[in-house]
C-alpha cells in the first residue's frame, strides 16, 4: 500500500533541497494567483454597471 505521508514528505523535501525547484514552485503559485485575479478583474469589467435610482438623477454614464 503507498504511503501518502512519505510521498508528501519525500515532495517536501525534493523541494526544499533544491532552490532551484523552491523558485519554480513560487513562481507557479504566483502565477497562478495572478491569473485568477486577472480573471476577477476581466469579470468585474465585463458586467453592466448598476445605478441606484436614488443616484440615478445624477448619473452622466461616467
Amino acid at each position: 500500500m503507498a504511503d501518502p505521508l512519505g510521498t508528501v514528505n519525500g515532495f517536501f523535501s525534493t523541494i526544499l533541497g533544491n532552490p532551484v525547484y523552491l523558485l519554480l514552485t513560487i513562481g507557479g503559485l504566483a502565477l497562478f494567483a495572478l491569473l485568477v485575479v486577472a480573471h476577477h478583474i476581466h469579470k468585474i469589467h465585463s458586467e453592466e454597471i448598476f445605478v441606484h435610482q436614488a443616484w440615478g438623477a445624477n448619473w452622466k454614464g461616467r
